[in-house]
């Protein structure tokens, strides 16, 4: 299991749950890009959220829609909800699964 961690802006909800369905079906270049930003990446909760047992990560972006765009009108690049991916579990699964695409990190 790859841990993943989401939060709202304001952090009023955060969530943990499982990314390795993301890294079995995503694409080389999207992992790479994910490595270089640090293992952060609203792209994997973006993803997953309409996935069955994913709702509470669902709901989470829901509610970053709903309550905090408004305040992102003002500033496009702000972003109301985060991902971050447990850097040492996504490395340890790629040399596992996915070898051809660890050899490509950085």
């Amino acid at each position: 299991m790859i841990h993943a961690t989401c939060h709202t802006a304001d952090n009023v909800r955060c969530i943990e749950f499982d990314a390795t369905p993301w890294f079995s079906e995503a694409d080389a270049p999207s992992i790479i890009d994910l490595a270089q930003r640090g293992w952060t990446s609203t792209a994997i909760a973006d993803s997953l959220e309409h996935r069955r047992g994913y709702e509470r990560l669902h709901d989470l972006i829901e509610y970053a829609a709903k309550r905090l765009q408004l305040e992102s009108l003002e500033d496009p690049t702000w972003e109301t909800f985060e991902c971050v991916v447990d850097g040492p579990e996504a490395v340890a699964w790629l040399e596992k699964n996915r070898p051809n695409v660890m050899e490509r990190i950085p």
